[in-house]
């Protein structure tokens, strides 16, 4: 019998996976350098524009799409629509790493020709590799159905935002579990939106995190990647 699909879920979504999206602050970084962002408070305000505003607008989008997709073709334009929708080059570099690492990574855990088709579209170029493409090609292999893994995608982007937080001295572990519990239902509608949105007119608005993420490339020195 194959895993259950909860299982395979936890293990994309754990720290522990190794694609390299803890690695990330998401802008963060740049806006507690700034001071826009001075406290556990402001995470949670930055957390609800990121997911209402950013993700449910164009990631989880494309996430739903890939997740019921046809072929590798429909898959690929996906790919490239939600690639030019990410403004700063940081934005989409990080991207790329995140989803590269996972789909190899999960690929070596399940057998699945789509997603291994993928994967010899990103050795050959043709895939931009965007970590929600990813994540949708990998909770399909592994089983995960599409609103679980839209789900499943929110809690780990929000607890990278969290983990990202606590290591900028922003807040204790505490705090940022109870960020992450309270942002359930902003989860919820963040999916419900990104269900009812349209994968062919994809209009993420945060403009501050786009500029955050932009200067955050040029800075004399940084702990994450994004």
């Amino acid at each position: 019998m194959p895993p259950d699909p909860l299982l395979g879920l936890l293990q994309l979504a754990d720290s522990a996976f190794p694609s390299g999206a803890f690695t990330l602050s998401y802008g963060l970084e740049t806006l507690v350098a700034d001071g826009a962002v001075r406290s556990a408070d402001d995470l949670a305000a930055l957390l609800e524009v990121a997911l209402l505003d950013r993700l449910a607008r164009a990631d989880l989008v494309v996430l739903l799409a890939v997740h019921r997709a046809a072929d590798l073709d429909e898959v690929l334009e996906l790919d490239r629509r939600l690639a030019t929708v990410k403004l700063a080059s940081d934005d989409r570099t990080a991207s790329r790493r995140v989803g590269r690492r996972l789909a190899i990574e999960a690929s070596r855990l399940a057998d699945d020709p789509f997603l291994s088709l993928y994967v010899d579209a990103l050795t050959e170029g043709q895939a931009h590799g965007n970590a929600s493409v990813a994540w949708a090609l990998a909770t399909r292999a592994f089983g995960v159905s599409a609103g679980d893994a839209a789900l499943g995608c929110c809690w780990a982007f929000a607890s990278g935002l969290c983990s990202a937080g606590v290591r900028l001295g922003l807040m204790g572990h505490g705090q940022a579990q109870r960020i992450l519990r309270e942002a359930g239902l902003l989860m919820q509608l963040a999916v419900e939106r990104a269900a009812a949105a349209d994968p062919r007119d994809l209009m993420p608005s945060s403009p501050q995190l786009d500029v955050a993420l932009a200067r955050h490339e040029t800075a004399a020195a940084h702990l994450f990647a994004s």
